[in-house]
C-alpha cells in the first residue's frame, strides 16, 4: 500500500507513479485527514509513505496521522520525500516512527520535484517543470520503484548529526511560529468557485457571506494558494508576482505517454 499526502500534486505524482510500477494500491491521507477517516491500513505488500519536507521534516499533521494509524500485514516500511532540494535530514524521526508502529524501516527515498514553494520564489512556469518531471523525477522514480519492487539494497542516509539537530530545531520553530494562515489574504479576483476548500486537507477553509474564511487549522501546504485559478490567495504581498505550481496528474502524464 502507497499512502501519500500532498497539496500541490508532487508527492500524489510519485505515490501514484511507484504504485503503478510495483503493481499496488494508493491511498490519500488528505482524504482521512479531510474525512477524518479511521487511520486504519491494511496492505498485502510493504508499505510506502510519500510526503513532502516541510522545514527538515514530513509535515507535523503527517506523522500525527501515522503515529495513530494501525498498520496491518506486511512489517516493512519505506519513506519517499519529496523536496526540492535535500537540505535536511529526516531519516532519524522516521525510523523513530517505524520503531514505535513495530515496522522495518526499509529506507528513505528522496525525489527532487520542481519547487512548489510561494515564499521561497523560483516557482518554476509550466515548461520548467514538465522538463525537471521527465527527465529528473521520472528517472528517480523508477530508481525508487525498482528497489522497493525487489526488496533490494538501500543505501544509509549519511546524516551529519549537526544537521539533524539543526534539522529538528528548524522544524520546531517553523511548526510553531511559521505555520499559520493568518497572513493569507484573499484579493477582489475571487470569485468563490470552492476550490481552496475542496483543496483543502484539514479543513481550514469554509465560506461565509461569499467569502473564504481561514480558520486556525493551517498546515500551510499552501495547497490553496497554488490551486485557486485566479491567484486571488497570497501570503500579504510577498507572493503576488510569484509563479503557482500544480503538478500534472500522473494519470495525464501516462496519457501523454512521457511516464
Amino acid at each position: 500500500m502507497v499512502l501519500y499526502f500532498s497539496g500541490t500534486g508532487n508527492s500524489k505524482f510519485a505515490a501514484e507513479f511507484i504504485a503503478d510500477e510495483i503493481n499496488d494500491q494508493c491511498v490519500s491521507l488528505n482524504y482521512v485527514l479531510k474525512h477524518n477517516e479511521p487511520p486504519e491500513f491494511a496492505s498485502r505488500k510493504p508499505f510506502v509513505i510519500c510526503a513532502p519536507i516541510h522545514a527538515g521534516r514530513f509535515p507535523a499533521v503527517v506523522m500525527k496521522l501515522l503515529s495513530k494509524a494501525t498498520f496491518s500485514g506486511p512489517r516493512k516500511v519505506y519513506f519517499v520525500a519529496t523536496l526540492s532540494s535535500k537540505t535536511c535530514s529526516v531519516a532519524a524521526s522516521l525510523k523513530e516512527l517505524a520503531k514505535n508502529k513495530h515496522l522495518e524501516f526499509g529506507g528513505l527515498f528522496f525525489v527532487t520535484m520542481p519547487n512548489n514553494y510561494v515564499l521561497g520564489g523560483n516557482v518554476p512556469d509550466h515548461h520548467e517543470a514538465e522538463y525537471q518531471v521527465k527527465y529528473v523525477v521520472v528517472p528517480r522514480l523508477l530508481e525508487v520503484a525498482y528497489v522497493i519492487k525487489n526488496d533490494d539494497i538501500m543505501p544509509e542516509d549519511n546524516a551529519n548529526p549537526v544537521v539533524s539537530a539543526v534539522s529538528g530545531s528548524v522544524n520546531v520553530m517553523f511548526n510553531k511560529f511559521t505555520v499559520t494562515s493568518e497572513r493569507f489574504v484573499v484579493s477582489d479576483d475571487c470569485y468563490v468557485c470552492g476550490k481552496c476548500v475542496e483543496a483543502c486537507p484539514v479543513n481550514n477553509i469554509i465560506i461565509i457571506n461569499g467569502d473564504p474564511i481561514f480558520r486556525k487549522r493551517c498546515v500551510n501546504c499552501y495547497a490553496c494558494i497554488n490551486r485557486c485559478p485566479r491567484k486571488a490567495i497570497n501570503i500579504g504581498k510577498r507572493t503576488e508576482n510569484v509563479n503557482r505550481y500544480v503538478c500534472l496528474e500522473y494519470k495525464e502524464w501516462k496519457a501523454k505517454g512521457i511516464v
